[in-house]
């Protein structure tokens, strides 16, 4: 690998795909924002004609007969980008969309080919994996047009997931990364970025805007999901420091679903007119209604759109169909669906489902931001120590550029404040909200570097490998299983361990189970104690059945001679790699330590 000069940070969006970098020793003096810059992405907009813009749209559309106008070898049977998602109002069984999504829906084989989801026989279909490839090689071929000497895989590349994301959709992202030829890449959560790109942007005065013992809450709302996160700011030796105390779970719910209410309210506008509005028009509306949003919330001086979806057929302008929004109407529709007035103790409404339903995204049942956000916070003071009250809040996403959202979700939260007899949280401004999280993930290489101050998270809780006794075969019992501690509480991500002076055998070659345990009960283990007895200090964790593979010379049920290396990740992943004496061949158990609430 050639000596990288670019930190590269990418967005991997529900809605859309962003990249940034910055040249690597050229950063900020103490008191300067960080040098970085948004990559214009080279894509086709329509038949024959490309564009640079500062986004990939997350959206893929097959190739039918429109040869590759893109000036790099492209046997892509898709389109990606700007020109998918224009086409979306045209053919929507025909675009891929939301795929990221797909990762972390546990209810369908995330390799198969699956999307469009729903789509006839004789569409080609890929599989979520693939798509979330297909963007990174989009991305990799457009950036070896501007920098040919400096190819994306040589660089030190930084790719975000939302903070909810579990663990086989982390491994899916990186070996999305891998198959589009990025061998070594970070993974970042969401959230954290958006922090990184605060701190970036505004230089050291980020350290006047906080102080020790804040607590700031993150609030990332995107096209298709939304994330919470908590950071404590902390001291030590006299400069603060930052750890991520909490993470909220995985929201379906965006920037997409206000698009899907206009849609609904322009159909409901047309129907009273006694127009007929078909299931194919009704997907329209939402691809316009996105853009008259769009219009009237950028321009205050714009009280109206107008929002136009075609017919099929051969009186396609007979069959057109036109209706106003105005800026009143989506400011009222929006706020009271997706930031109505709600208490702190609140919960997001669990309405009763209906047996039987379409299999398909694990969609939010109730749209309400506030609600879930009320839940989050509520749930964050259980403990000893009670985070569920923020002194500061960072808001990221694009739906937070208007200030009618910015402004009713910091009105809501500070009068749960209010009655609870705490100060009014301060808004911490960034930049352009659109950008943050690519422009987060580029410093955070610099970070990694050594550049600057990392966000720290410790293992809320020990956690434990379990080890099978070796004891002679007894007719009818199993052999006792042992704890062996792999992470002491309080263990920093980013923590890498090994084993000292201890071996295991590991099965392969066949199935076999592995148990992991975890305690908040023990706190004085440490990392490398072997328990004796598994009592009801420890709690299962997970379990989980594999079959690893057995290599050369090995046979299936072998047990092999290993040392354990252990890996806490920056995404909340512990890491057990299991080694061979000689590192020959080395084999990867993987499990969250991280708690979501």
């Amino acid at each position: 690998m050639a000596k990288p000069a670019y930190f590269v940070g990418i967005d991997l969006g529900t809605t859309n795909t962003v990249l940034s970098y910055a040249k690597i020793g050229k950063q900020q003096k103490e008191d300067e924002k960080f040098g970085l810059e948004t990559f214009p992405v080279l894509q086709e907009l329509d038949k024959g004609t490309t564009e640079k813009l500062k986004n990939l749209p997350s959206f893929i559309l097959e190739r039918v007969k429109e040869p590759s106008v893109l000036p790099w070898e492209d046997n892509s049977d898709f389109i990606i980008g700007e020109y998918a998602r224009e086409r979306y109002s045209d053919v929507p069984e025909r675009i891929i969309s939301s795929a990221k999504s797909w990762l972390c829906n546990t209810k369908v084989d995330r390799k198969a080919k699956i999307l469009p989801w729903g789509a006839s026989e004789e569409l080609k279909k890929i599989s979520p994996l693939e798509a979330m490839a297909m963007f990174l090689t989009h991305l990799k071929n457009a950036w070896l047009q501007e920098f040919p000497k400096n190819p994306l895989e040589d660089q030190l590349v930084t790719v975000t997931i939302p903070a909810s994301f579990d663990a086989a959709a982390r491994n899916m992202i990186t070996e999305a990364a891998e198959m589009s030829g990025l061998k070594s890449i970070t993974l970042l959560e969401e959230p954290q970025a958006a922090f990184y790109s605060w701190i970036a942007q505004s230089g050291s005065p980020w350290r006047k805007q906080t102080k020790k013992g804040d607590i700031v809450l993150v609030v990332d709302v995107g096209g298709g999901t939304t994330d919470f996160s908590l950071i404590e700011i902390g001291e030590k030796n006299g400069e603060l420091t930052l750890e991520r105390v909490a993470v909220g779970n995985h929201i379906l719910l965006g920037g997409d679903n206000m698009d899907l209410t206009l849609a609904y309210l322009a159909k409901g506008k047309l129907e009273a007119k006694n127009k007929k509005v078909s299931q194919w028009q009704t997907i329209q509306l939402g691809h316009q209604a996105r853009k008259a949003k769009e219009q009237l919330l950028s321009d205050e001086s714009k009280k109206t759109a107008s929002v136009v979806v075609s017919g099929r057929g051969s009186s396609v302008i007979r069959s057109a169909l036109k209706t106003d929004i105005s800026r009143e109407e989506i400011s009222e529709l929006l706020l009271e669906g997706f930031f109505p007035e709600c208490g702190y103790d609140d919960e997001p409404n669990d309405e009763m489902e209906i047996g039987m339903r379409e299999l398909n995204l694990m969609y939010a049942s109730d749209p309400a931001i506030t609600r879930h956000l009320a839940k989050f916070l509520h749930s964050q003071n259980s403990g000893s120590k009670k985070y569920g009250y923020p002194n500061a809040v960072l808001l990221n996403g694009g739906v937070f550029s208007s200030d009618i959202f910015k402004n009713r979700l910091m009105e809501i939260l500070n009068g749960w404040l209010k009655e609870a007899g705490k100060e009014e949280a301060r808004l911490l401004e960034g930049d352009d909200l659109s950008y943050a999280v690519s422009a987060g993930a580029t410093y955070f290489g610099a970070v990694k570097e050594g550049e600057g101050l990392r966000i720290r998270g410790g293992v809320s809780q020990s956690y434990y490998l379990g080890i099978e006794s070796a004891l002679p075969a007894v007719p009818g019992h199993r052999p006792s299983l042992k704890a062996f501690c792999v992470a002491k509480q309080g263990t920093e991500e980013g923590t890498e361990l090994e084993v000292p002076n201890k071996r295991f055998g590991l099965v392969v070659g066949k199935q076999a189970e592995f148990k992991f345990f975890k305690s908040n009960q023990r706190r004085e283990d440490n990392f490398g104690d072997l328990i004796e007895d598994i009592d009801e200090t420890f709690e299962t964790t997970s379990s989980m059945i594999v079959e690893l593979p057995a290599y050369e010379g090995m046979e299936p049920g072998d047990v092999i001679d290993v040392k354990l290396q252990i890996l806490i990740t920056e995404i909340g992943t512990l890491e057990v790699y299991c080694t061979t004496p000689d590192d020959q061949h080395k084999w990867k158990l993987e499990f969250s330590v991280r708690e979501a609430a």
